[in-house]
């Protein structure tokens, strides 16, 4: 296999190493320690299945470990490849004894051959699509550095859009993922908005992405059919406003297909969209609290519930890091705004009554910026003659 460029290869290893941390993070959460004696009864309990956990608990766990299984797709030996996946298998196992000392979780056996079962669904899913994505990609693109992360952004947009991909051809689900259609007056203009943003960003990353030669009727027509297919995944629908903030992004695309400037303009609009969906619905009285612990209000509740939300993020918070990170900003300018900016957010919906601020978003934003930041230093390190990629 060809190896992978030197930015590559740095943004997989920040990206394995923060993999790590989210996966201890999310198995050890809310950290409350406890002293615990260790003995023989220890490893029959984790023989034991927990009767307690719920279907979404038990998804949970498999989910968690998909990303890790992911990143094993990248050229490596096989050596290596079958070493990494033990490492994984001794992770799940040991995470699970960990808990032991940690009374909010219940340690179970169960758990870690899900967790495995998780990184093998990872591992199996990226092996089946990295031939098809080499075979996609052109030997010389444009703006060969960022199709990775451009490609990946993208893609989040498609599992935010399928979430849980589940594909159904129950006759019931279809119709409704269509009713939501016959209330088009409910529409809020925020979730407009939020989805004119969406669609415009994923119609600006394909010019940097593996699709980046794709003609504007091609990608209208794989807009159009990442919609239409919505209500043939389990428990998804076309929503009235996902589908006018499409309409509209495709009627504004041929004035922003290209140029700093309209970048400009979609990198805004997106940060506005942001910034109203976030104070909406604009009621303020102060109502105070503030969550220390990231995650703690996604991880409290229904952990499959919240993976949708977190998907949107990554989504909109990671476009826009590309996006002021490729209008030249630096990486140290870039923390000062951006981490400024969701602070603030944060810091307002203090005054909001029913929302919960905490520091999750913008720690994650700030992870964001940490994590994409080797494939803008070739670029700043290289002669002063040579230009960003035309935008």
């Amino acid at each position: 296999m060809p190896s992978s460029p030197p930015e590559h290869s740095r943004l997989h290893r920040r990206l394995f190493w923060l993999v790590l941390f989210l996966v201890v993070y999310g198995s050890l959460f809310p950290f409350r320690y406890q002293v615990h004696t260790v003995s023989w009864a220890d490893g029959w309990q984790l023989l034991q299945p927990d009767a307690s956990q719920s279907r979404s608990d038990l998804l949970s766990n498999v989910l968690l470990f998909v990303p890790y299984g992911l990143l094993l797709v990248v050229p490596m030996p096989l050596s290596r490849r079958l070493l990494a996946v033990l490492g994984g298998a001794m992770l799940a196992l040991g995470l699970q004894y960990l808990q032991f000392w940690f009374p909010d979780r219940h340690p179970s056996g169960v758990d870690a051959a899900l967790n495995l079962l998780g990184m093998a669904l990872g591992l199996g899913a990226g092996l089946a699509v990295a031939p098809w994505v080499r075979r996609w990609q052109p030997q010389a693109l444009p703006r060969q550095q960022f199709w990775l992360l451009a490609t990946a952004l993208m893609g989040l947009w498609l599992l935010y859009r399928w979430f849980p991909l589940v594909p159904t051809l129950d006759v019931q689900n279809i119709k409704n993922g269509l009713k939501p259609l016959l209330q088009w007056r409910d529409a809020s203009p925020v979730d407009v908005l939020r989805n004119l943003a969406g669609w415009l960003v994923f119609l600006r990353l394909s010019r940097y992405s593996l699709l980046q030669r794709w003609g504007s009727w091609s990608l209208a027509a794989l807009c159009v059919a990442v919609v239409a297919a919505e209500p043939l995944f389990m428990g998804n629908a076309i929503s009235a406003a996902n589908l006018a903030g499409l309409a509209l992004a495709l009627a504004l695309w041929p004035w922003l297909r290209s140029g700093p400037r309209t970048l400009r303009v979609i990198a805004a609009l997106l940060a506005v969209s942001i910034a109203v969906a976030a104070l909406r619905p604009f009621a303020f009285s102060w109502v105070g609290g503030w969550l220390w612990i990231p995650f703690a209000g996604s991880l409290g509740g229904d952990p499959i519930a919240a993976i949708p939300p977190l998907i949107e993020k990554l989504y909109l918070y990671g476009s826009l890091v590309f996006f002021v990170r490729y209008l030249g900003a630096s990486h140290w300018l870039t923390v000062l705004t951006l981490g400024t900016f969701f602070l603030a957010l944060e810091l307002a919906q203090l005054a909001l009554p029913g929302r919960t601020p905490e520091v999750t978003d913008p720690l994650l934003v700030l992870g964001m910026v940490w994590l994409v930041r080797p494939l803008f230093e070739r670029v700043r390190v290289n002669a002063p003659s040579e230009r960003m990629p035309m935008v």
